[in-house]
């Protein structure tokens, strides 16, 4: 027995040397006792010599596999914290460190967690951590987002939303759940964690420009009522409120979000056209009355979730959008000069729309660093639309010119999508499938009678693959795209490959390089497909095109950034190029102008931006001066229209304690594409308030330098050019105020957020409106 013994406990020892270990811990604040995410946890020999190394994961831990016995160095290091060094001397057997605390820079630390934002930047996205003076300046999430001052995210401070330069899709998400503008709003700029700045999205993502995804705590609260309202002063016309309420009961969660925007305000419009007829030209000059716009939008959210700890996730949302425009943005009434002719113009239209849809979402986390998700929305969209054009003469010649047209639209879809995830030492794996099938129903009536019944799908897959050599991380994609359109006699099937490739490489902690290129692809719009034509006016007919085909894409982007303590510069040049875009067409037929869409020869984008950001007094002042040049070549079937546009943006952000000054200035951003060039508004504001954790209350004012808030659009056609300007005097000089509160109440548990969530909210309908 005791030979047995000695034998036992030297195969015990030879295995034991053999044996890779496992070093776990988990990373807090030495302040606060939280815990530490994305903090960088090194293993080094005893001569500093690194060997492997991982990031904290969202409670703090980390895991470091297969490490063998002998001795070592454990360096963990964070942005805004000291770095800390612990000695492991003969490791041979599994080790749990338990909690290592990080204590705040003193260098950066007075009176705050963090003095300045901290930005890790990584192959796709920029990983934001919010500082405390900068969470405390906060209402929502959205003026949280405009105190960080991230290069390229744009904040209309009207209606608050959110775009990119050029116009591109901003994806807004929740812990991964993509979400409506309503539901950032919503956010306590307390709870973020981290926003993730996904500012080259792979194919995950789709067509996006980028994605900002807001990382939450997990609430442990049984319930809490939250709101947040916008309101002119100056003119009542304005408004925006959002109201959104939780509750749970065991490992049930219950929520509610409620959206209502409404507008009341007054618009003036000025029209410049010419025509060129095969055998005459005509220029009219119109000039507009203040004509009303008005809608409401209200947006309604019931949902249910179940968790089971981090096993599995169900959640299902009942959504409800709601929007009626009795009076629209193209709405005139105005005064038309013809020659020696004068007539009256009054063109008003209104529209109702109602998309009810059910969600169901499922969530598992399987062994091995493994996950699926799964997502089935089902929505109806019902839809009416209805434009009266009159244009009578102001000397009574009958030559007048009436238009009645009504459209009702239905519309049924069903997305699904299904994404799985695997996780390894070095790098992770994404894959997944995506499938869209809609069917349509138009009825035109007025001056037309017609039908329009379409069938639409679209499906994609993709696979992605993250890791790294070295200092050098990658990205590499492949996806695969089939879009379908049939209506009636016509019909349309095309497939596009989408590959990609990100790289990012890093020096010294203060130069980051990026380079991301991919192919992608989009299908025409159901309202282009139409084939049916709509009166404009006298001159003008819309018409849509059902032998459009879906357009390859095709993008390169170059950045690179520089940071110190006081001053930080980003650098980024992106150049784009859309074969066979499906842009506008104009001719003459039947004694009308036609304006059309049809797939062209290409449209060329080269846009070039310097962000540079001084802090010169700590993180209470931060001034932030981008000046860009867009550049746009437009090759149409008849035409080419080339376009430069030199730029500024200007941001102002002061701080103290709860106390914070805002102040923003843009000059027009112009955007050409085909034939048409528009020039967004010139805006500047300038806001103050003040902010508690339960309540805030903030007053400023819009564009007080100016005589009127304009937008301008420019047809470039040889045709029929022409040039629209829009001005509204109830938005210039507009006072504002917003008041927010949040309230808790009952016990605590731990809550979970969604992945993936789609939306359709494309009515298909086809406008004869200028």
């Amino acid at each position: 027995m005791k030979r047995l013994s000695i034998i036992s406990g030297v195969l015990f020892l030879c295995t034991s040397l053999m044996a890779a270990n496992k070093i776990t811990g988990k990373i807090i604040d030495e302040s606060n006792n939280q815990h530490i995410e994305y903090a960088n946890v090194s293993l080094l020999t005893q001569d500093s010599t690194f060997i492997t190394g991982v990031a904290t994961d969202n409670g703090g831990g980390f895991l470091l596999k297969e490490v063998n016995d002998g001795d070592y160095i454990l360096c963990i290091s964070c942005v805004g914290y000291e770095n800390s060094y612990l000695s492991i001397r003969n490791l041979q057997a599994n080790l749990n460190l338990g909690e290592l605390p990080l204590s705040p820079d003193n260098v950066m630390l007075e009176g705050v967690t963090v003095t300045a934002s901290p930005i890790i930047k990584k192959t796709d996205r920029q990983i934001i951590l919010p500082t405390e003076m900068q969470t405390k300046a906060a209402s929502n999430g959205v003026s949280l987002l405009r105190n960080l001052q991230l290069s390229r995210i744009l904040i209309n401070p009207i209606d608050n939303s959110i775009t990119v330069p050029g116009g591109d899709n901003v994806q807004l998400r929740i812990n991964g759940v993509e979400v409506t503008q309503a539901e950032i709003i919503a956010i306590r700029p307390t709870d973020v964690i981290r926003i993730e700045y996904i500012d080259n999205p792979g194919a995950r993502y789709g067509n996006a420009g980028a994605v900002l995804n807001y990382v939450v705590k997990r609430r442990e609260s049984g319930g809490s009522i939250s709101a947040d309202l916008a309101n002119g002063v100056s003119d009542t016309g304005y408004g925006e409120h959002n109201l959104a309420a939780k509750y749970h009961f065991n490992k049930s969660e219950l929520s509610t979000t409620v959206y209502w925007g409404q507008r009341d305000l007054k618009w003036t419009r000025e029209n410049y056209e010419s025509f060129h007829f095969p055998e005459a030209y005509q220029e009219n000059r119109e000039v507009g009355e203040p004509t009303k716009v008005k809608y409401d939008n209200l947006n309604f959210n019931l949902n249910y979730s179940y968790q089971d700890n981090d096993k599995q996730l169900l959640n299902i949302a009942l959504r409800n959008q709601y929007s009626d425009t009795p009076s629209s943005m193209s709405d005139r009434i105005s005064t038309l000069y013809e020659g020696d002719t004068s007539y009256s113009i009054s063109d008003l239209s209104a529209s109702k729309v109602l998309i009810p849809s059910l969600d169901i979402y499922y969530q598992r986390n399987l062994k091995n660093k493994q996950t699926i998700y799964a997502d089935i929305v089902a929505s109806y969209l019902d839809s009416k639309n209805e434009r009266i054009f009159m244009q009578k003469t102001l000397n009574n010649d009958n030559n007048d010119t009436d238009i009645y047209s009504e459209t009702k639209g239905e519309k049924y879809s069903v997305i699904g999508e299904g994404i799985y995830e695997k996780q390894f030492h070095t790098g992770k794996f994404t894959g997944g499938i995506k499938h869209t099938q809609a069917y349509l129903q138009n009825r035109y009536s007025g001056n037309i009678e017609n039908k329009i019944t379409m069938n639409t799908a679209e499906t994609y897959l993709f696979a992605e693959y993250q890791s790294k050599i070295k200092a050098l991380n990658y990205t590499v994609g492949i996806g695969a795209m089939r879009t379908y359109n049939s209506q009636e006699q016509y019909s349309s099937e095309k497939y596009i490959v989408k590959p990609s490739l990100s790289l990012s490489y890093s020096i010294n902690g203060k130069w980051f390089f990026r380079y991301n290129g991919y192919v992608s692809g989009y299908a025409p719009s159901l309202s282009d497909l139409n084939d049916i034509s709509q009166a404009m006016d006298k001159y003008q007919i819309r018409k849509g095109n059902p032998d459009l085909k879906s357009v390859t894409f095709y993008a390169n982007t170059l950045s690179a950034s520089w940071q110190s303590k006081y001053v930080s510069v980003d650098l980024f040049g992106r150049y784009s190029y859309d074969n066979k875009p499906i842009m506008e067409n104009t001719y003459y037929e039947d004694g009308y102008f036609v304006r059309t869409t049809e797939n062209h020869k290409g449209f060329h984008r080269i846009n070039l931006e310097t962000a540079i950001q001084i802090r010169p007094y700590k993180e209470y002042i931060s001034i932030k001066i981008t000046p860009f040049l867009n550049r746009y070549i437009s090759y149409g079937n008849t035409y080419t229209h080339t376009h430069t546009n030199a730029g500024l943006r200007g941001s102002l952000m002061a701080m103290y304690k709860n106390w914070v000054l805002m102040a923003e200035m843009n000059t027009s951003n112009h955007t050409l594409w085909g034939e048409t060039l528009t020039k967004e508004e010139k805006l500047h504001t300038i806001m103050a308030g003040y902010n508690t954790e339960k309540w805030s209350l903030s007053a400023g004012v819009l564009n007080p330098f100016t005589k009127k808030y304009e937008q301008e659009i420019e047809n470039l056609s040889k045709s029929a050019p022409y040039r629209q300007l829009a001005y509204s005097k109830n938005l210039r000089l507009l006072f504002m105020v917003n008041a927010s509160f949040s309230l808790d109440f009952g016990k605590k548990r731990n809550s979970q957020g969604r992945r993936i969530n789609n939306r359709d909210t494309d009515t298909g309908i086809l406008s004869g409106s200028k």
